[in-house]
């Protein structure tokens, strides 16, 4: 398993572990947020994104677990 191997750095906001670098794949589509024209934009978007999953989940809180209340957005 080559990407046993490999570096990954983990996303600020949703905390999810991207490899930095995995053979035949380019490394600037790796990141989420170097794929996009401008990063700041994309920060934004991100927050928005976790707000709302956030937001939506706690109608389900009750019912989850610890290992999936875990998986919440860190941000």
């Amino acid at each position: 398993n080559e990407l046993a191997a490999v570096a990954y750095e983990t996303h600020p906001v949703f905390g999810l572990s991207m490899p930095t670098t995995c053979p035949n794949v380019p490394d600037e589509v790796l990141s989420p947020r170097q794929t996009r024209g401008d990063a700041g934009a994309y920060d934004v978007k991100a927050k928005e994104l976790a707000d709302s999953f956030k937001n939506n989940f706690k109608k389900f809180e009750e019912f989850a677990n610890e290992e999936i209340m875990a998986g919440a957005p860190i941000q």
